[in-house]
């Protein structure tokens, strides 16, 4: 019972079906995100408890906190991996031109420092 009101609590769209489904913390046998999530909003419509009563309280105010920080990194690198160094080939091409730009003001530093000398 408790593990369902939590999963209730954590599915509410076919996006957090993925998400737990991409995460291999479920396995989606009906096929579709959105039926999975029909099942679980279901399955908590018949249980009545009480809000103080939940074992999980603590997870979820501790989500919770987290989801409302404006200045989240985690999105932030998160987003980053995805976008721009999904491949192995990306971090390698980043790091290969920031070695390039380095090089690049060492060797400006050293013509002004050579002209003025």
């Amino acid at each position: 019972m408790v593990s369902t009101i939590f999963m209730d609590n954590l599915i509410n769209t076919g996006k957090d079906v993925e998400l737990l489904r991409k995460s291999r913390i479920i396995d989606n046998w009906l096929g579709n995100d959105e039926a999975v999530t029909k099942m679980f909003n279901k399955l908590g419509d018949c249980i009545y408890y009480s809000r103080e009563d939940v074992y999980y309280k603590n997870i979820v105010i501790q989500v919770n906190k987290h989801c409302e920080i404006k200045c989240n990194i985690w999105k932030w690198k998160a987003k980053l991996m995805k976008d721009y160094f999904n491949t192995p080939w990306s971090p390698i091409s980043f790091l290969a031109a920031f070695v390039l730009l380095v090089l690049t003001i060492v060797q400006t530093i050293f013509s002004l420092l050579s002209y003025y000398h």
